[in-house]
């Protein structure tokens, strides 16, 4: 399969991941990140696993502080931490960065402020499909933690504090 495929495959999966995720919460959100997560395995190295485990514990945490400080909410959600939809969430856009999103992850001056517009757009389709209520101030604050999370994980990409393989490319047979 070529390059181009996987990362068509990749972007396409993470859609439906999110649609899952958003309309169906927890319950369709398993199964749909599940099957992107099993065909994944067959593009990804152990190195990008660490990435994506990385990247994924680091969004969860980061929303659970917003969620904790009531930045955003769930309607009938008392648990600590975020849903198992939303960190399913996490782990599915974590699996993007090094496929579908890997030319723009690779320009920090295109991810930080394309993360910092797309994802408060992200959060606010969420919650017109009723899958969370935002705070007042909550776009501003997604934001600026989704471009200083980006920032933080182009960095870690890039100075190979985190090894990871450089593109999907580089696997490919002639």
């Amino acid at each position: 399969m070529s390059a181009t495929q996987l990362k068509v495959i990749n972007a396409i999966a993470f859609q439906l991941c999110w649609f899952a995720c958003v309309l169906g919460g927890s319950l369709w959100a398993l199964p749909a990140v599940l099957a992107f997560m099993i065909w994944h395995r067959k593009v990804a190295t152990k190195e990008e696993w660490l990435f994506i485990s990385v990247l994924s514990l680091s969004g969860i945490a980061l929303d659970t502080l917003w969620y904790q400080l009531g930045v955003f909410s769930f309607d009938n959600y008392t648990m600590p931490v975020i849903p198992a939809w939303l960190a399913l969430l996490w782990l599915a856009f974590s699996a993007t960065l090094l496929h579908s999103l890997h030319t723009i992850f690779l320009r920090v001056w295109l991810i930080v402020p394309l993360a910092a517009i797309s994802a408060p757009v992200s959060y606010y389709a969420g919650q017109k499909f009723g899958a969370l209520t935002l705070g007042p101030d909550a776009l501003w604050i997604i934001s600026a933690s989704w471009g200083g999370l980006m920032l933080a994980a182009y960095f870690a990409h890039s100075s190979n504090i985190i090894p990871t393989f450089s593109s999907p490319t580089e696997r490919e047979k002639p």
